[in-house]
This record gives structure tokens, C-alpha cells and sequence, in this order.
């Protein structure tokens, strides 16, 4: 099979990039694939970027003469803002090519894709009012916020985006749910896992606890720098990058914890050797999480999750596999911790159903099944 996959990388590299990446490598050995990508941290902000976001005759134009050039079977699209605007979905309709789309975010109703604004979550533009995210502060900028709203209200209602993917892709049971809710139909989704690579053996339980992922306030790590205090400055490891950095540090500060250590931004090895040091990892977001990469690669090492209740992570952390908190409350989130802290075995046997649960359900072979089937799927509803 040929396959495109088309993705606008982030400035800030986060968990939907390195999933991209690690899709195409795990495609390529059976199948011809080409990566389009483009790169957002390239872009300036100005004029021609904000057009090109609504609508580009010459983006287009370039992505016709790819699908000439490469003849894919399917196109995979993943996140198309602002560098591919809608050019990915109206020269695949052109071409006649069956389209899937994989929902990491909530950019199908939310300008700013996240469903959170002035520290809480958002669902004012789900009917079509993009003109709150001019007026909540979703943006650095109104410029910028206006222009996203624009963009989104185009793309839904004059060129109907949403009609031209033959097929989304949804990471969670949770994420199925809200295409279903925003009036998308059952049989155009279909639910495919993130995945993993499932080591042959779990290593034993590390010390200290461990949040991996972007530093920006919809992540809750503050609220996880309030419980630590709460628990008297346990060992921590904090591994990411992102706006909040500065302050993050500042408030440990203020909080005087001593054994919390942030990282930075790590590489693939630098996950790795911190997943591997780890007893538990902590996912303490108070925005509606789609999914959870971080969760999931945890889990595989026979980490067990402390996770707050939102979005696709009670799926994960459910059935013994970890423990939940209330979102942004740093007492509940401190009890939760507490419980893996004062009792290492029931740490190490929800860390063993944890990595059960990876090993039946986010193999790196199950995720490829499930993408050849919703590649079939979009390949029989485009009557291909």
C-alpha cells in the first residue's frame, strides 16, 4: 500500500510529533510511504501565514502535484495548522483519494484545539461561536486568535472540511465519544490506540515519581507541585519543556521542595531512562486529555498512572491499573500519590496490570491492524 501521511509539526515538539514519526517507521517496512511535513516553528505569523491557514490556491496546487507524483492509495492526515491549512483535504477530494484523519485534539470545533482558555476548560465554540476565542484570551494575540476563528468557521460551514475525510481515526474510547456527540457518524470513526513498544521485561520499580510532558498550564503540573508539598517533598522527576517552565521552577521554589528535579525537554533515551527510574508516573491535567502518550508508555514499563479524571485517561487508569484524582485539586491528587508512597506492592500490582492492559492493547502491531482498518474503511466509503 502507498500511504501519505501529512502533519504541520509543532514549534514545541510534543507527544502528537513523535507519534507521527514513529507511525511512518513503523508503516515503511511493508508498505511505501512518504512523510509530508511541514514545520510550524518556519512560520511568522503574519499575512501570508494567516492566509494560507483559511485558504491557499498555490498550497493546494502543491499538495495536487504531490498526490500526482507519489498515486497513494490512502492519505493519512494529522495535524494540518496552520502550515497545510485545508489543502490536504481539497486535493485528496480532487484526486479522489480516500482521506483519514487522526483526532489528537479538539481543532474539528476549538480554535485553539485544546478546549481550554483562562485556566479552565471551554466548550463555548463547539456550536459554531468561533468569536470566543477572540474574546477569552485563547490566543498570544486577538490577530492570531481571529484568524484561527476564521479559518474554523470557513472550514466548517463553506468548505465542510469534516465531510471530505472519509474516516477519523480516534485514539480513545472517550475521543470516539465526542465525534459521536458533535454529530459525526459512528461508522466514519474508527478506534485505534496509541501504541508502544512493550519491553520483554519490566524493570523493578524505580524511586523517585515522575510527570514526563509539555509544561504549559492546561498540564496541571503546578497543581502536582502543590501535592508534593502536601506530602512532605517525596522524590520527583519533572521531564518537559513549554511556556510555564520559569514559573514552574519559581513555585517549586517558593514551595520549598528540594527533591523535585526538572529535566527539560528529553529525547527518546532520555524517556526511556526515566521511565525506567520511575515508581509511578503522574498525570495531573485538568484540561480533557484525548488520550494520553505519556500514560501509555508508562504503563508499558509497568509503571502504574496517578491520573486525574478527565477525558481518555479514567479508561487507562481504571480496572487497578493506576488511581484518579479530582482535576486541579492538589489534596486529592496528594492522597492519590500517597497511596503508592506508603505501599510499594500495591504499587508494583497495578504497575503489572498496567502493563498487561499495553501488552493486550497498544502493541505497536496492534496499532498497525487498526490502521490498515480504517485505512480499508475509508478506502470503501470513497468507493475505492
Amino acid at each position: 500500500m502507498r500511504v501519505l501521511v501529512a502533519h504541520s509539526f509543532y514549534r514545541v515538539v510534543g507527544g502528537e510529533d513523535r507519534y507521527v514519526r514513529k507511525q511512518v517507521e513503523l508503516l515503511r517496512p511493508d508498505h511505501v510511504v512518504r512523510l509530508e511535513a511541514h514545520d510550524n516553528s518556519d512560520l511568522t505569523m503574519g499575512l501570508g501565514a494567516l492566509t494560507r491557514l483559511t485558504y491557499s490556491a498555490g498550497g493546494r496546487r502543491r499538495l495536487a502535484r504531490v498526490l500526482r507524483d507519489f498515486r497513494p492509495d490512502v492519505v493519512h492526515l494529522h495535524n494540518p495548522y496552520p502550515s497545510l491549512g485545508p489543502a490536504v483535504h481539497l486535493a485528496a477530494a480532487d484526486a479522489r483519494v480516500p482521506l483519514v484523519q487522526t483526532v489528537h485534539n479538539y481543532r474539528q470545533r476549538c480554535p485553539n484545539g485544546a478546549m481550554f482558555t483562562q485556566a479552565r476548560p471551554c466548550r463555548r465554540c463547539e456550536g459554531g461561536r468561533y468569536d470566543n476565542a477572540v474574546f477569552h484570551a485563547c490566543f498570544p494575540s486577538r490577530t492570531q486568535g481571529a484568524a484561527y476563528a476564521s479559518a474554523l468557521w470557513v472550514h466548517r460551514f463553506a468548505l465542510k472540511l469534516d465531510e471530505r475525510v472519509h474516516t477519523f481515526v480516534a485514539p480513545s474510547e472517550y475521543m470516539r465519544g465526542r465525534l459521536v456527540e458533535w454529530g459525526f457518524p459512528s461508522d466514519r470513526i474508527a478506534l485505534v490506540r496509541n501504541f508502544t513498544p512493550i519491553p520483554d521485561d519490566a524493570p523493578d520499580l524505580g524511586v523517585s515519581g515522575l510527570y514526563l510532558g509539555r509544561l504549559s498550564a492546561e498540564k496541571g503540573v503546578d497543581v502536582l507541585l502543590r501535592a508534593l508539598a502536601r506530602l512532605g517533598d517525596p522524590p520527583f522527576v519533572i521531564a518537559g519543556a513549554g511556556p510555564g517552565a520559569t514559573s514552574l521552577r519559581a513555585l517549586a521554589t517558593d514551595l520549598g521542595l528540594r527533591r523535585a528535579r526538572f529535566l527539560g525537554g528529553l529525547d527518546d533515551a532520555g524517556v526511556a531512562t526515566a521511565l525506567v527510574n520511575a515508581r509511578y508516573v503522574v498525570v495531573p491535567s485538568v484540561w480533557d486529555v484525548p488520550a494520553g502518550l505519556a500514560a501509555l508508555e508508562a504503563m508499558a514499563r509497568g509503571r502504574p498512572i496517578v491520573a486525574s479524571a478527565v477525558g481518555g485517561l479514567p479508561e487507562l487508569a481504571e480496572g487497578g491499573r493506576g488511581r484518579q484524582s479530582e482535576p486541579g485539586s492538589a489534596e486529592s491528587l496528594a492522597a492519590a500519590i500517597a497511596g503508592y508512597l506508603d505501599d510499594p506492592v500495591a504499587c508494583a500490582v497495578d504497575g503489572a496490570r498496567a502493563r498487561e492492559f499495553a501488552a493486550r492493547e497498544c502493541t505497536p502491531q496492534r496499532h498497525l491492524e487498526g490502521l490498515l482498518a480504517a485505512y480499508g474503511q475509508a478506502g470503501r466509503i470513497a468507493g475505492r
